[in-house]
């Protein structure tokens, strides 16, 4: 017995038209950052360019990877074109993290031999860039808190407007102190964070694709609620998975105390819905069975209430 609901969120569209002005703007954002660190000699600047372009290529296939996402179900893709997201979530947060590795490797190295540079070029571009990375986080802020694929490409953003922010602090620093140093130990301590948060989502993505029980969800906790619906005699062959970071799947074994009619069992699973609702599940496919055997399968409650007294 399987319950399901269907149905596009609301602000898909928004968050399709969101993502394309995100990449037309650190488009533009790039070619000027390009412009100004040949004609101030600012590697810092030309770093920070090729930084953008690489956040602009990943949040174009952030873009197409919500498009394609929005698809209907067909024989062949039953669950639809949802996991794609987290497919180019993964891409990002590894595309970042390798980003990452680089800005820390060429920072070290503007600490041993440091550049001077055109400061006063770096301060205007730097400052236009970072006005455009701060309009993009806009766009994508709401939408980052319900979408782990928009998530990371507000890490490509957010780490985008922190290093322009490192760009004009070093250059202000160089101005005024003569501190030529002080821009690439900005940069390695950006990098870090950015990597930090970047490995945050990999690891989720990583979770989802291997349908890892979700961090929110406790099977014991759901076993226990279950096990104090009236007819359930036990609850076995349990696995809890995610489609995407929003979309959470419960399948399990449902022994009853007593013979049922087909239409007699609607009542339990109203009883088992509503239980899975406190844990975020919506959709529900149920065995019920009658003094079942699942020779393949232990009963799942005794050994989760058994392994959690253990514990």
């Amino acid at each position: 017995m399987h319950h399901h609901h269907h149905g596009h969120d609301e602000k898909t569209e928004i968050r399709g038209k969101n993502l394309f002005y995100v990449a037309l703007l650190n488009l533009l954002i790039t070619v000027f950052e390009f412009i100004g660190g040949l004609i101030s000699g600012s590697m810092a600047l030309l770093s920070d360019a090729f930084h953008n372009l690489g956040d602009v290529m990943s949040v174009v296939i952030t873009y197409f990877a919500h498009k394609i996402s929005l698809r209907n179900p067909n024989e062949r893709k039953t669950f639809g074109y949802k996991r794609i997201t987290i497919l180019a979530s993964l891409f990002n947060s590894v595309t970042l993290l390798i980003i990452c590795f680089f800005l820390i490797k060429e920072s070290i190295e503007r600490l041993v031999t440091p550049s001077l540079i055109d400061v006063k070029t770096v301060f205007v571009v730097g400052s236009i860039g970072l006005l455009g990375n701060l309009l993009s986080l806009k766009f994508l802020k709401g939408s980052a808190k319900e979408d782990l694929n928009v998530k990371s490409a507000y890490l490509h953003m957010l780490g985008d407007a922190l290093s322009s922010l490192a760009v004009i602090s070093g250059a202000v620093f160089i101005y005024y102190f003569g501190w030529v140093r002080v821009d690439p130990v900005i940069s390695i301590l950006i990098a870090f964070y950015i990597a930090k948060e970047s490995l945050e989502v990999l690891l989720k993505s990583v979770d989802i694709i291997m349908q890892a029980t979700p961090f929110h969800v406790e099977i014991p906790k759901i076993v226990e609620g279950l096990m104090k619906i009236q007819d359930i005699q036990d609850v076995h062959h349990i696995h809890v998975w995610s489609l995407d970071d929003k979309t959470h799947f419960f399948e399990g074994h449902v022994n009853l105390k007593s013979d049922m009619n087909v239409s007699e069992t609607a009542k339990v699973l109203q009883s088992i819905q509503e239980e899975l609702k406190k844990f975020d599940i919506h959709h529900i496919t149920i065995q019920f069975e009658y003094q079942g055997v699942c020779p393949e399968c232990e009963v799942f409650h005794n050994n989760f209430l058994k392994r959690d007294k253990d514990g």
